[in-house]
Order: structure tokens, then C-alpha cells, then sequence
């Protein structure tokens, strides 16, 4: 029970943590544009946005800041990463996967214990 605890207060930590700021200016301005044209902005079919390599550095930082230590990380593609990383207060490994939109802001974070 605390592990699953402890896993659903990481996994809101990480997603609050990584882009809900971010995320809303990215919709302002994304709406702005939009109206600007003349668009129909609820007609419109947006493509997903994925992050690339280079959003390593932000997904370091997030984990770096909720106490966490990396201990391997990979790049899958379509802005989602592997991360395996031990909680120090816990003294045990989990595999996380990260996903990120094309702002380098987490969209979905899925974690389980290393076994």
C-alpha cells in the first residue's frame, strides 16, 4: 500500500512539476494565432507534438528535483524516455516512462517497481 502510494505521489509530482505552466502559455498562444487568421479553431485537427533527445535535460531536472537519482536513462523515440531511477528515502529501483510534447513538457508518466 505505501508503495502504490508512494508511486501515485510521484507520478502527480512529475506531471504538475513539468509543464502544466508551460502548457497553458503554449495553448494561449497557440489559440491566439489561431484566431488571429480567421480560422475556425474548433474545426481544426491538431497533430500530436512529441519532444525529441534534446528534452533530456528538462526530464533530468524534474527528477533531480523531487529527490530522485537517475541511474539509466534511453531515448525511445516520439518523445518518450526510459528512466530508471532509485528513490534514496525508499532504498528501491523503479522503471519510469516519460513522455514529452514538443515543448520538452511531460505528458504522461508511468511508473513500476524495478524487480
Amino acid at each position: 500500500m505505501k508503495h502504490t502510494l508512494s508511486l501515485i505521489t510521484l507520478i502527480i509530482f512529475l506531471l504538475v512539476a513539468f509543464g502544466s505552466e508551460e502548457s497553458n502559455k503554449r495553448n494561449s498562444n497557440s489559440n491566439t494565432g489561431n484566431s488571429s487568421s480567421g480560422k475556425n479553431v474548433g474545426t481544426q485537427r491538431q497533430e500530436p507534438c512529441y519532444g525529441s533527445e534534446n528534452c533530456i535535460q528538462q526530464v533530468r531536472n524534474n527528477f533531480q528535483n523531487s529527490g530522485k537519482q537517475i541511474l539509466g536513462e534511453q531515448y525511445l523515440g516520439r518523445g518518450k524516455f526510459g528512466i530508471t531511477f532509485l528513490d534514496p528515502s525508499r532504498g528501491e529501483a523503479y522503471n519510469a516512462d516519460v513522455s514529452t510534447d514538443c515543448n520538452c513538457n511531460v505528458s504522461n508518466v508511468r511508473v513500476s517497481v524495478v524487480q
